[in-house]
């Protein structure tokens, strides 16, 4: 029973094959169609990230996600850390700084203000009783109180060391950084804009004693930005350079055009697909290009190779390409 089923499949291929040899004019036109489909499809491709693209949005967690980020935050957040050299964090130049850093972080394009953490900001507070015996809370950082004496910066590293949600989490335990943790509203992000301005107040905020350290997947995504024009360059030279091997290896026009030809091909299928599909072209996946490129050139060259010896010994261009494969 299997043998009938692998004969008949067998007997199919060899039919196709014929079909294929023997009308080159329409199967060249077929591909002709699809590839002129496929690329008058790609000015639609975007060069874009949406960080919802890469969570599974079926899946259980990821729902439960979704519903939850607009209140508690999401994992698409810049962490920016403000370092001392020397002493701790607790002086008013250094105070200043992250109160500094925690206002420009806040006026970020994209950025939650609402879901903002620092020292600094609005939303860390510390709670007490007051003189009614009721609760009362107040923001650690008041920036109309320019200086400090040193009696009221000691408190204040007590207070933050006696805060759990503060202390090892927005302060370092040796207390010689402090973090500043800013939530992106998920969709349309400019990460080129929002990279742009971080760096810009990184630069602003440089001072002697203290640095700088900024993380996060929106500054990954803009360093990506940032490059892609000398990753395109490197592809432009990839491609300058296949060219150049395939020309010194066969020297004659078939050896160099269609492992060439397979490259386009292959690049508009797949490109023109995803932007039919309303698929984003992520910049992290740049490399994937590069990826394609080799394995369509390693077929390519094999093929021709192969194309070339038969022809050699059958002396039949038809009868060679049909050996070749």
């Amino acid at each position: 029973m299997v043998s009938k089923f692998r004969h008949a499949i067998t007997h199919r291929l060899h039919q196709g094959e014929e079909w294929i040899f023997c009308n080159p004019k329409i199967v060249l036109s077929i591909v002709l169609a699809i590839t002129l489909m496929f690329g008058m499809a790609l000015p639609k491709l975007r060069i874009f990230t949406d960080f919802s693209d890469l969570l599974p949005q079926n899946h259980e967690y990821i729902k439960v996600y979704n519903r939850l980020k607009e209140n508690f935050g999401g994992a698409n957040m810049i962490v920016m850390a403000i370092e001392v050299e020397r002493g701790t964090i607790f002086n008013d130049e250094t105070l200043k700084l992250i109160h500094e850093a925690t206002q420009g972080v806040d006026n970020l394009p994209g950025v939650n203000h609402n879901l903002v953490n620092s020292l600094t900001h609005r939303t860390a507070r510390k709670v007490f009783l007051d003189d009614q015996g009721g609760f009362a809370s107040e923001s650690y950082y008041d920036p109309l109180q320019p200086s400090r004496t040193v009696a009221e910066l000691e408190q204040l590293k007590q207070e933050v060391i006696a805060n759990p949600t503060i202390f090892g989490l927005l302060v370092s335990p040796d207390l010689k950084a402090a973090l500043i943790k800013a939530q992106l509203n998920e969709g349309d992000i400019d990460y080129p804009t929002t990279f742009a301005a971080l760096q810009e107040v990184r630069e602003k905020l440089a001072k002697p004693g203290h640095q700088i350290h900024v993380t996060g997947n929106p500054v990954l995504t803009g360093w990506v930005y940032t490059y892609l024009h000398q990753i395109v360059e490197i592809l432009a030279y990839t491609l300058a350079l296949l060219a150049t091997l395939l020309i010194l290896y066969f020297r004659r026009f078939y050896g160099v055009a269609l492992p060439l030809l397979g490259i386009a091909l292959s690049s508009i299928w797949g490109l023109g697909f995803m932007a039919m599909m309303g698929i984003n072209l992520e910049p992290l996946s740049l490399p994937i290009p590069f990826l394609i490129a080799a394995r369509a050139t390693s077929h390519g060259v094999q093929l021709v190779v192969r194309y070339y010896e038969e022809l050699a010994r059958v002396h039949d261009g038809p009868k060679a390409a049909r050996n070749a494969l």
